[in-house]
């Protein structure tokens, strides 16, 4: 079983990169952190029926082969797993030096860790609903201070447009940003 995992007390940016990983491999378990941001657990009580996203106790039994980090680069365990289980990791925060060698990783430095899922979706030309390419939109606007902040690269830039064309509903960002 895949599993893609991020950080507890998740924000926009770490839940749309989760969506980013599910999209880009269906067959994986997209795992809900235990916490998540006021603004995401308003955001997944009104849409969460309509994503991907699974709690942790409704995995189905059985050993973790492969787990997706993303937006973090600290592991959280869950039953299943074990030392054959491989580890990737996709962020964009400064890499840690004590991560295990065995695990693979890709650090790109951008504003937010969500863009790094929306080049791949273009690339392969994937086609997402509002719903997906809003929360994607809400991931990247949330890390990027809506694209003001100086950590805020032309990527991101890019991968926002990218997400209106698609039919990323804006009023979603007002409504989920300033709550």
């Amino acid at each position: 079983m895949h599993v893609i995992l991020t950080h507890e007390q998740a924000d926009f940016d770490a839940i749309g990169a989760a969506l980013g990983a599910y999209l880009l491999n269906e067959q994986a378990f997209a795992v809900l952190p235990r916490r998540t941001n006021r603004n995401v657990r308003a955001f997944l009580t009104l849409y969460g029926a309509e994503l991907p996203f699974v709690e942790p106790r409704d995995l189905p039994q059985g050993s973790i082969d492969q787990v997706t980090l993303v937006d973090t680069q600290s592991f959280v365990t869950l039953k299943g797993m074990g030392h054959k289980t491989r580890v990737q990791v996709v962020d964009h925060h400064q890499l840690r030096p004590e991560l295990p060698e065995a695990w693979s990783v890709r650090i790109d430095r951008t504003g937010a860790c969500t863009p790094l899922f929306v080049e791949a979706l273009q690339e392969r030309r994937e086609t997402l609903d509002s719903l997906q390419a809003s929360l994607l939109l809400l991931g990247i606007y949330e890390d990027t201070g809506s694209l003001t902040y100086a950590s805020t690269t032309a990527r991101d830039a890019h991968a926002a447009a990218y997400l209106l064309e698609q039919g990323a509903k804006p009023y979603r960002l007002y409504i989920f940003l300033n709550a």
